[in-house]
């Protein structure tokens, strides 16, 4: 009964998207950045998130204006990281379930993860254009840029998994630990 329910709010949702005469939809395939970063092609999707979001599906706009609607994990496996907010900028990954239909493995919100951020041995501010602002002047290697991959974070050279991203707190890991740091208001 529940996939039915589901299924039934999926439909209405790809209708709504449809009908709507100003914008296109397309497959995934298309909206994926093929950006080949440090040796890993980049698979991710990217874009902003869409007024036809629901409660089990995304529908991610791209900046041409096209969209493609993806729905989540109904039994919640989805990681979503910073939240799913109208439009956010937000980047994902999808991946195949056992039935065969595609789905979020991996969101994750890029407005909620700009800001500064403050750790015991670092102080740096993640801006919009895609650079690091350092705070700190005695940081021996500050980072200065950032970008995405594959929901990946990397940081200079550095690829941090965002383990948690919530609206004053940030968890990155890699092989060398767990990093974990508290948001500062700039405004403060």
């Amino acid at each position: 009964m529940k996939k039915l329910v589901y299924s039934i709010l999926f439909a209405v949702a790809i209708t709504i998207v449809v009908g709507c005469g100003n914008k296109q939809t397309h497959t995934e395939e298309t909206a994926k950045k093929t950006e080949d970063v440090g040796g890993v092609a980049d698979s991710a999707l990217y874009g902003t998130v869409g007024r036809a979001t629901a409660m089990h599906s995304v529908e991610l706009v791209d900046e041409d204006g096209k969209a493609v609607i993806v729905p989540l994990n109904v039994d919640m496996e989805a990681d979503v990281q910073g939240g799913i907010y109208c439009d956010d900028r937000l980047t994902m990954t999808v991946e195949k379930n056992v039935e065969g239909e595609k789905e979020v493995k991996k969101a994750i919100n890029l407005t909620s993860l700009c800001g500064r951020w403050v750790a015991l041995d670092r102080n740096f501010e993640i801006m919009e254009d895609g650079t690091v602002v350092s705070m700190q002047n005695v940081e021996s290697h500050p980072y200065t840029h950032w970008s995405m991959v594959n929901c990946n974070l990397v940081l200079n050279r550095d690829t941090f998994e965002i383990a948690y991203l919530g609206p004053d707190s940030l968890a990155l890991e890699n092989d060398r630990g767990i990093f974990v740091y508290k948001r500062i208001n700039s405004g403060l």
